[in-house]
């Protein structure tokens, strides 16, 4: 009988420890999809910034290639901007990204 409550509490802490911790695992890999979506529409709003319709369309393909939603990005601009420290980390790396896309459009390689 001791053994099936210490068995139960063991598997409840075990569960909680996921629930705490699953968050933390999936951050970087929420960053670096946040970081390619917010390039992506970014660039995708100065090329069609003369037209909305198409921009629409390519907003929507992003989100589906990238899995990622509207709720999703808002949720985690929501999250970022209540840390400042993260939030200018985060902005590093998106300014670290756009000086590669940068450096590899001017390398003779890719023309």
């Amino acid at each position: 009988m001791y053994s099936r409550y210490k068995f139960l509490l063991v598997l409840a802490a075990l569960l909680i420890a996921l629930v705490v911790i699953f968050p933390f695992l999936n951050r970087g890999d929420t960053e670096k999809k946040f970081v390619e979506v917010y390039i992506q529409l970014s660039l995708a709003q100065l090329k069609f910034k003369d037209n909305p319709e198409k921009f629409k369309a390519e907003k929507e393909r992003i989100f589906s290639e990238y899995e990622f939603s509207q709720k999703e990005l808002d949720k985690f601009l929501k999250t970022y901007q209540k840390n400042p420290e993260r939030w200018v980390k985060l902005w590093e790396k998106i300014n670290q990204r756009l000086s590669e896309l940068i450096e590899r459009n001017k390398s003779p390689q890719s023309r």
